[in-house]
């Protein structure tokens, strides 16, 4: 059984580099707003695995998106949000990559075990999905705020109105990822009642 359960994790780990690092993982819907479905693979892994498993999907998360900062992303204005390395970013930069992906498959798990003792289970994926995008979301743009607007370094080199767009910005692409997890929450239930778990 734990074989099973290690083989699923890699399976998933597997699916979230994918998706992290090539297009797959990203659907353009407008300038500037991306779907992205890296939580996707850390919030399915709530659904079927223990809590001890769904953490190393976040930090996974967490890495990839790290990594993708540090180069790639680098490009991107709003880098230093998430990696030290770009100019203004700081030790807060590494814990707001980091920390809130940690979190996301620990609140969907605690969610999901909440609600599929009180309803159907589409509806409780859907539930636990769109909350723990929710608060994950939450967190990043808290965190935001608190590590950058009293940034008095980013906030004169920037201006308060570049913040005020990152915000902006982060909250809009935050709705996209919420209503995308409560849909695609809602719609692999389904298929992971074949898997032999006791979350299902």
């Amino acid at each position: 059984m734990k074989t099973n359960k290690i083989t699923v994790m890699a399976v998933l780990i597997a699916i979230e580099i994918i998706f992290c690092f090539t297009p797959l993982g990203s659907i353009p819907l407008g300038p500037g707003i991306t779907a992205t479905l890296a939580h996707i693979p850390v919030i399915i892994s709530a659904f079927i695995l223990e809590a001890k498993y769904n953490w190393v999907l976040g930090a996974v998360m967490g890495l990839c998106s790290f990594i993708w900062w540090s180069t790639a992303g680098l490009a991107y204005p709003t880098s230093f949000v998430f990696t030290p390395i770009a100019e203004y970013g700081n030790f807060m930069s590494v814990v707001i990559c980091f920390l809130p992906r940690i979190l996301l498959p620990l609140f969907t798990f605690y969610l999901y075990d909440f609600f599929r003792k009180r309803f159907k289970l589409n509806l409780s994926a859907a539930l636990s999905g769109t909350i723990a995008t929710f608060l994950h979301s939450a967190m990043v743009l808290g965190l935001i705020y608190i590590s950058f607007y009293k940034n008095k370094n980013v906030s004169e080199n920037l201006g308060s109105n570049f913040l005020n767009f990152i915000s902006a910005w982060a909250g809009v692409n935050a709705l996209v990822e919420i209503a995308t997890a409560g849909i695609v929450s809602a719609a692999v239930i389904k298929a992971l009642k074949g898997l032999k778990s006791d979350k299902i």
